[in-house]
């Protein structure tokens, strides 16, 4: 059965930013990282460290970066543990030392703690990232404690682990991206794509064709080159995207003069690609620290595909004669002779439909994996529907060797594409496709630690109870680092997810000194915003957002929770337990299901419902008469839900007493079964999934009440 009581305790932290470092005993214990190092090895034996309050650190000369980089670590260090980082005022009094060595393969390092001073060797910038993370992941769990001695010696698995946003469809505000840089960095990913461009949106500032990007909210190039600089300290790659010859409607609805009035203008015309060589030249310039300029290259329809691979190639040569690498999305198949895609562009493969990962890899390519299954995470535009595996399903499934989909229809949901391991599979990619900003963190946060964890350190053996438990330990401190204000409320009927019936009242607290000034209106709070003074007093759906000014100036980022307001009908099976045979994740957990909240979006998201049903399981406590389950779906117009419902006194002998397995001749989100009044404690539901709705692999349940009439 789904650990429920234990996923939710370990998946809270991410979604409502409560702060305060993770307890821990006096003890040497096995220190809790993630992602879970190469080698680690505890000295109880051995003398350790207690840092000083002016924690002094010592770095070789020249090296620049290191300063840099510990500039941007220094208050949330503080922040964690009152411990200020400064320069040594001589090698004596230096109790951090760093340094980078070339020599070491990339992106790794060591991290040695013995004798009062933390020593920390790394490859180059990456690594020395990745070393800092680990230290403040130490650091946080021990709190006041001396931190016993160790060696971490620790590389990652893979080069490529990335994170994509769709800036294409919403906006996403420049602190929400220095934020997800935060993230990435504890972590140790490796890059943030940025899909800047799409259909709907085009969020790239070109200065050679400004009518471009007209709209309100719009980040700067300005403040694109500031992020890059915020990434770069923090080792973080950026990514940037130009979506071409597919989704290129604002290209070609602005400038039909350049860019043509149809895809195959665009993908043709000489005047066209030169066009798009400028606005790449600008991505260039814009993000330089990149090796990668993405262009695109999938869906690109009505195109004939050898002008697509003839585009391709062209837009390859460009970037490789500016010492860049192309990446593209799976869109054409390779081709054969003078038409072939080149060798050199590297694939990311999502469906492994139009180019098949073993023919990739068989053509010569290097090859990203962002299947499907587990890896897509995507709130559909325009909001009606989600599709995303569970942190849990992300973690014990995910391969860089297999790719699948979550979708019944296509081939590899029943039967994954499974290659051999080898060199040209360099990484993986997790996108946020078509999301708004609100629903970002709650969802991908939880997804992007367990595909960090897995894509980092490849050998581990994986163990989810374990996993859950380090990443509890891990996400306190990265709170307690980068989130001063900590948002609560009081007799909500789901902690986890945030629900509160009839009322609630909210609670802003900080460590920080300064004013704690707060919006509930999903705003971003200023230094002018409301202060908080006592309980806030909510009765609706809420989004409350709060950060802690200090002479006017902002601490840390703010933080955010969505309280969400429910008039529930009383019935039998309200705030009753749910399990579940299939795991899911938030913010559609299988409590949901009696949470009292029938919005559609509200939904329990389970998968996968086939070829086997999921057993969803109420537990009323006590043997009560019902006669009567009403259900409650999500609804496109033209779904169903394909479910059989059972009921027990016992737990062990079930009678059934409902039947919706057949599309029912009026469709409708909510169905009532009657039947003849019985006592019963649990009810069953054995589900195939939601019917004619987008991946109908997932089941969709948003409330089931029980009555007796």
């Amino acid at each position: 059965m789904f650990r429920h009581a234990f996923l939710l305790v370990a998946f809270a932290l991410p979604f409502y930013l409560t702060a305060g470092p993770h307890p821990d005993s006096a003890s040497a214990q096995a220190i809790q990282l993630v992602p879970a190092p190469t080698e680690l090895e505890i000295f109880p034996d051995q003398i350790g460290i207690r840092l000083s309050d002016e924690l002094q650190y010592q770095s070789q000369p020249n090296q620049t970066f290191i300063a840099s980089h510990v500039q941007t670590i220094t208050e949330p260090l503080f922040r964690l543990s009152g411990h200020r980082l400064k320069p040594a005022k001589t090698s004596d009094s230096a109790q951090l030392e760093l340094k980078i060595d070339a020599t070491l393969d990339p992106e790794s390092y060591s991290l040695s703690i013995k004798d009062d001073k933390i020593s920390i060797v790394a490859a180059d910038p990456k690594g020395l990232c990745h070393a800092t993370a680990s230290l403040f992941q130490i650091i946080g769990q021990r709190e006041d404690q001396p931190i016993p001695a160790m060696r971490i010696v620790d590389q990652p698995s893979c080069r490529y682990r990335s994170l994509m946003v769709d800036l294409g469809r919403n906006p996403h505000r420049l602190e929400c991206l220095k934020e997800t840089v935060d993230l990435l960095w504890f972590y140790k990913m490796d890059s943030l794509h940025l899909h800047l461009t799409d259909d709907q949106r085009f969020a790239f500032p070109s200065k050679a064709f400004p009518k471009l990007a007209t709209e309100q909210g719009l980040i700067t190039w300005e403040q694109f080159a500031a992020l890059e600089t915020y990434a770069n300290m923090k080792g973080i790659t950026l990514i940037p995207e130009l979506d071409v010859p597919g989704h290129s409607t604002i290209l070609r609805r602005e400038y039909p003069k350049v860019f043509g009035e149809s895809t195959t203008d665009l993908a043709t015309n000489q005047a066209s690609r030169d066009a798009v060589k400028t606005l790449l030249d600008e991505m260039i310039e814009l993000f330089p620290s990149s090796p990668f300029i993405h262009i695109g290259g999938d869906e690109a329809y009505g195109v004939d595909e050898n002008i697509q691979r003839e585009f391709i190639n062209e837009m390859h040569a460009h970037l490789k004669s500016k010492g860049k690498q192309t990446v593209v999305w799976e869109g054409p198949s390779r081709g054969e002779g003078e038409l072939a895609v080149n060798q050199d562009v590297i694939h990311i493969n999502w469906r492994t439909i139009n180019f098949p990962a073993d023919q990739m890899l068989k053509a010569g390519h290097s090859v990203v994996n962002a299947a499907w299954d587990p890896l897509y995470v995507v709130d559909h535009y325009p909001r009606n529907n989600f599709t995303m595996a569970s942190p849990e399903h992300i973690y014990q499934r995910l391969d860089l060797a297999r790719f699948a989909h979550f979708n019944p229809e296509i081939p590899t949901f029943k039967n994954p594409i499974v290659v051999k391991p080898n060199d040209q599979l360099i990484g993986f990619c997790m996108p946020w496709w078509e999301g708004r900003e609100i629903n970002f963190f709650p969802l991908v946060t939880p997804r992007v630690i367990p595909l960090a964890d897995v894509a980092w350190n490849g050998k581990h053996e994986r163990d989810f109870d374990d996993f859950a438990s380090r990443t509890v330990a891990t996400e306190a401190v990265r709170v307690a680092s980068f989130f001063p204000v900590s948002i609560s409320a009081k007799q909500l009927a789901l902690e986890t997810e945030s629900v509160f019936h009839e009322a609630t009242q909210v609670e802003l607290v900080s460590k920080v000194e300064g004013r704690i000034r707060y919006t509930t209106d999903g705003s971003t709070p200023t230094a002018s915003s409301p202060i908080f003074e006592s309980g806030l007093k909510i009765q609706e759906t809420t989004v409350i957002r709060a950060a802690v000014f200090v002479d006017g100036n902002q601490v840390g980022h703010g933080s955010r929770r969505t309280f969400v307001g429910v008039q529930p009908v009383k019935n039998l099976a309200l705030g009753m337990q749910v399990t579940s045979s299939a795991t899911s994740g938030p913010l559609h957990s299988p409590a949901r299901i009696t949470d009292g909240d029938t919005n559609p979006l509200a939904y329990y998201l389970g998968y996968p419902a086939e070829p086997d049903p999921i057993e969803i399981t109420i537990d009323l406590k006590a043997a009560t008469s019902i006669n009567r389950i009403v259900t409650h779906t999500a609804f496109n117009g033209n779904s169903f839900e394909s479910y059989t419902i059972a009921i027990s006194a016992d737990g062990e002998n079930f009678v059934q007493v409902a039947d919706r397995r057949e599309k029912p001749e009026e469709l409708a989100a909510t169905a009532t079964h009657e039947f003849a009044t019985t006592k019963a404690r649990y009810i069953r539901i054995k589900t195939n999934g939601r019917k004619n709705m987008v991946f109908d692999a997932f089941s969709k349940f948003t409330e089931i009440q029980a009555f007796l009439d």
